[in-house]
């Protein structure tokens, strides 16, 4: 008998939509109860964050009154929206809606997927991970969150002090645990970096507690700000549970003049790699150039965390319709 399933039906079993749909209450709940106002940003915009390793699914729009077509793009984060919002003068605001990103499918992925993200102003990078811990255990009912720098998970793992490793280090190190064929494979620091963490030392991290790994890489800032104590490192973090990242967060960046440089490095990488630029200037940079608040803000991938609670095994099991159903 054949074991064929209609693609007009869920993929995920009724049991699991039922799950994600008691965590959803739980999150707006956690955060209601604090306060939180919660938003909704355009999933579709003339703008967006540059990430080197992100690709957007892009919308050819008709400006009205225009005969002309520009480029829009479906947004991997509600981020830039929200900041503005904050220098607007919002204090603490939260968001779940779908997000996208361009060639991401699998075990992990879905090219549409949910994501929670919230800011709070006034808040360092302590408060940001308290925050994000307290909310790891409402809806997973997990112990408080263990904490540990990125270079020392890094070291730990695979012998390497980050402070002082080379390229040639890192790629004999890769090679030797058979991540590449050769060491030739890039010639980017960060791409080693990169390449060792979501391969070797990412697998480990949170079994039986979830792990809160802190001060990325000054390299892999992206919207974070760089610790004022030592500059090498960024006030970025991560959620890991049971080898998953869940949560990026940041102590956000405030200087436009700083974000304007790594635009247009990341830019430069992008177009190094093979991909398009994507636009410099965004209203996000006209809202920091007016004034962004001090703040933290984190993103969470929903998905994700519903995958973990259902204990699933990919995170097609909890998404009613994934990419090959939609």
């Amino acid at each position: 008998m054949s074991t064929h399933q209609p693609l007009f039906r869920s993929a995920a079993p009724i049991e699991n939509l039922e799950i994600r749909s008691k965590l959803l209450k739980r999150l707006r709940s956690f955060f209601d109860e604090l306060d939180f106002v919660e938003v909704q940003t355009p999933v579709l915009s003339r703008h967006t964050v540059i990430d080197r390793h992100i690709d957007l699914v892009s919308v050819e729009m008709v400006e009205p009154g225009e005969n002309a077509t520009s480029t829009w793009y479906l947004q991997s984060s509600p981020e830039a929206a929200m900041k503005r919002l904050l220098a607007c003068g919002m204090k603490k605001i939260y968001q779940v809606g779908p997000v996208f990103r361009e060639d991401e499918i699998g075990r992990l992925h879905n090219p549409e997927f949910t994501l929670a993200e919230w800011y709070r102003v006034d808040d360092d990078l302590e408060a940001g991970l308290v925050l994000l811990d307290d909310l790891a255990q409402s809806l997973l009912g997990t112990k408080r969150c263990e904490r540990i720098r990125f270079a020392d998970a890094f070291q730990n793992a695979v012998g390497i002090d980050l402070t002082k490793a080379s390229i040639a280090e890192l790629s004999s190190k890769a090679k030797q645990l058979e991540l590449v064929a050769s060491t030739a494979w890039s010639d980017d620091w960060d791409d080693w970096v990169n390449l060792i963490f979501s391969m070797i030392v990412q697998p480990k991290l949170g079994h039986g507690t979830p792990v809160l790994i802190t001060h990325f890489p000054a390299s892999q800032a992206a919207l974070a700000r760089l610790a004022i104590d030592d500059p090498r490192y960024a006030e970025r973090f991560e959620l890991f549970y049971q080898g998953v990242e869940l949560a990026n967060g940041y102590h956000e960046l405030l200087d436009p003049a700083v974000l304007r440089k790594r635009n247009v490095q990341a830019n430069l990488d992008r177009i190094r790699d093979g991909k398009n630029a994507f636009p410099e200037s965004s209203y996000l940079l006209d809202a920091m150039d007016a004034g962004l608040p001090t703040a933290t803000g984190c993103a969470l991938g929903f998905d994700r965390v519903v995958m973990l609670a259902c204990q699933a095994k990919r995170i097609s099991d909890v998404m009613a319709f994934p990419f090959d159903r939609a």
